[in-house]
């Protein structure tokens, strides 16, 4: 039998397509999502953020490089450019999500900071240490709380 009349046989079989479950990937799912987000709400300075820093935050926590680089940046090892922040949509759906929730305030015209019932939330998941335990060390290797002036220099913007 040659090559050709064995791709054939191969071939000439029906297709049999069944349809399965497509799981929502952790990123997407609410309840992972906003504690997380709160999280790094508590990380920037009296535990208020600008959006641009939820970003950066978020993009951080995201895996270890992305952790060293904003440690780098914000030790002075490297410069801006060498820190590329991705912007995630599904943060954004989140913060209004949390606010919805009264988890999230708005406060000064620019900051979200933190209900009143999420620091029980906080403090249930820093009693438990294997809930969010990648993200809290990721959060914890980081120098200091990150500020709104780190963050505009590390966009490209200029501070205030």
């Amino acid at each position: 039998m040659n090559a050709d009349s064995e791709l054939d046989t191969l071939l000439n079989r029906p297709f049999v397509f069944r349809e399965r479950p497509a799981p929502t990937a952790a990123d997407l799912r609410a309840v992972w999502r906003i504690p997380l987000t709160l999280m790094l709400t508590r990380a920037c300075r009296s535990s208020q953020a600008t959006h641009e820093q939820l970003h950066v935050l978020n993009w951080a926590v995201r895996s270890t490089e992305s952790a060293e680089r904003l440690g780098e940046f914000l030790a002075g090892k490297i410069r801006p450019e060498q820190a590329v922040v991705r912007f995630e949509p599904a943060l954004d759906r989140t913060v209004a999500l949390a606010h919805g929730f009264g988890l999230l305030t708005w406060k000064k015209k620019r900051y979200w900071g933190l209900g009143a019932e999420a620091n029980e939330l906080l403090t249930a998941i820093d009693e438990d240490e294997q809930i969010f335990a990648v993200e809290k060390s990721l959060l914890g290797s980081l120098p200091s709380q990150l500020s709104q002036a780190a963050v505009r220099r590390l966009l490209g913007r200029k501070v205030r």
